[in-house]
């Protein structure tokens, strides 16, 4: 029902939204939203689908709050590697990945666009 209604919401640039399949209403918010640049969907099971949209369709997002999800290394590694324009990733309290992995903090380190 959501992604009907995107398309006639071109002037979105922020959203917050509960538990939902963020891989059917991304792609719609990347095709019509062009001034789209947070997302905040805490406490949502991120899966390999959600991930994939997000990164395909949202690469220019600055804000992204996934905080009290789950989140597995691999899927957090491919945000942090295909949204290159995050300024703020919040994933507190995540369940999926250990904030110490040393690969997860490297590319934090190297993604210095990300604060």
């Amino acid at each position: 029902m959501i992604p009907k209604f995107i398309s006639m919401l071109k002037i979105l640039g922020i959203l917050k939204i509960g538990q939902c399949c963020l891989n059917e209403i991304l792609p719609q918010i990347g095709l019509y939203c062009h001034n789209f640049i947070l997302l905040s969907a805490p406490y949502n099971n991120i899966g390999k689908d959600d991930v994939s949209a997000l990164v395909d369709s949202l690469p220019a997002l600055k804000y992204l709050d996934l905080h009290g999800g789950v989140l597995e290394k691999e899927y957090l590694v491919k945000i942090l590697k295909g949204c290159k324009q995050l300024v703020h990733l919040d994933v507190r309290n995540c369940k999926g990945f250990d904030d110490d992995d040393d690969e997860i903090l490297e590319l934090a380190r190297v993604a210095s666009h990300i604060r």
